[in-house]
């Protein structure tokens, strides 16, 4: 008996002869077979087909009105593509013209008259099973489309919301970087009439009393410009609304000016400086007031956490496609909490904002982005830290 999956399969029998139908018939039944039709007219083969639909054809080949080759044309144009539909030519024609020819014009096997009937119900069997296993290909092709097809409209679903998340987040970063340059320029507009009255009042007022409670709201003011500057940097940095300037900057006159800039905290803690530079080159290229920030920024930090009689190294070298600026202290370093991600604001291991606004890394950062450079943050192996600035040459 054949297998269960195959028992249902359709087979068309066309042959001109009676006898012929009436063996494989037999065969077809005895074997378990159940659906089966035949014709004698091979006229009728187009029309069957549409109607039965079969799984395989048992054809002949030399019958009266069409040769079982013009049925075979006739098939081939009604035939879905990629669909197999096996025929099994059965003829008297032995010859081995006959058999290329009928091989090239469909058929997928072939058996010479008289035929041996096992054989027969072998070769059907062979030809069903491999019709079957390419039905089940196809439906799970078909599956797998159905998928892809799902799965495509979640995707473009997914990127169509992304795409309005996307698009309102630039608003709202907008309406952000706005806020925060207006409120940084309505903040900065009142700070200088406020400086300039408590430098006013310092140089009028004798009480020591009063002079020191107006040197501490000139430190608060003045932390308070800074942290408006910088926020409205950064903001001019992140929207790209900042026009970077191709200048020529010496990395001695930026050491001169920082050191005088900071000379009181400097001689404060007693911080012996050590500047070198390589001879290959005179200038950094750059944004010179970016630049400059850079390096009071890290001044600054270096004098801030070395202890008192500490050392501050800096070192400016070149190579053919860059220009690296290192700053090495041997102060406290970096606490464990900056490192983990030092560009984020307000990460650090101070206890008041007014101390430290955690702006100078992430402010750094954005300006050697901003040039296509790199900042790097190291804690050196005795104690204090590394940061090095590198300049990609133009």
């Amino acid at each position: 008996m054949i297998d269960s999956t195959l028992k249902n399969a359709k087979i068309l029998i066309v042959d001109d002869r009676e006898s012929n139908i009436n063996i494989l018939e037999g065969l077809l039944e005895e074997t378990g077979y159940t659906h089966f039709q035949s014709t004698t007219d091979p006229r009728r083969v187009v029309d069957l087909f549409k109607s039965f639909n079969p799984d395989l054809i048992l054809l002949d080949l030399m019958m009266p009105h069409f040769s079982g080759f013009e049925v075979m044309a006739q098939l081939h144009t009604i035939t879905p593509a990629k669909t197999y539909l096996p025929i099994l030519v059965l003829t008297a024609d032995i010859t081995p013209e006959a058999k290329l020819r009928a091989l090239s014009c469909g058929a997928k096997d072939f058996l010479s008259k008289p035929f041996d009937l096992y054989e027969v119900r072998l070769r059907i069997n062979n030809l069903l099973e491999t019709r079957y296993l390419y039905q089940q290909l196809e439906n799970q092709n078909q599956i797998l489309e159905e998928k892809v097809k799902a799965r495509t409209f979640d995707l473009e679903l997914s990127n169509r919301n992304l795409d309005r998340a996307n698009k309102e987040l630039a608003v709202l970063d907008q309406a952000k970087n706005d806020f925060l340059s207006l409120i940084s320029h309505e903040l900065r507009t009142p700070l200088n009439g406020i400086l300039g009255f408590l430098g006013f009042l310092k140089r009028k007022i004798d009480s020591p009393v009063l002079v020191e409670y107006l040197q501490y709201l000139d430190e608060s003011a003045k932390r308070l410009e800074r942290f408006s500057y910088q926020a409205l940097l950064i903001t001019q940095l992140k929207s790209g609304k900042y026009i970077i300037q191709n200048e020529n900057v010496s990395p001695q006159e930026l050491f001169r000016n920082t050191t005088a800039h900071l000379k009181e905290k400097i001689d404060i803690k007693n911080i012996t400086f050590h500047f070198r530079q390589d001879t290959s080159f005179d200038f950094i290229k750059g944004d010179k007031e970016l630049i400059t920030i850079c390096f009071q920024r890290l001044v600054e930090n270096s004098v801030k956490y070395s202890p008192v009689g500490g050392e501050v190294a800096i070192s400016v070298f070149s190579d053919e496609q860059s220009t690296v600026c290192e700053f090495i202290d041997n102060g406290t370093g970096f606490p464990p909490k900056i490192l983990e991600n030092p560009f984020l604001p307000f990460v650090n291991a101070e206890n008041h904002i007014d101390k430290n606004t955690g702006l100078n890394l992430l402010l750094i950062k954005l300006i050697m982005d901003a040039h296509q450079g790199q900042i790097e943050i190291f804690k050196n192996l005795n104690k204090g830290a590394t940061v090095r600035l590198t300049f990609k040459k133009q």
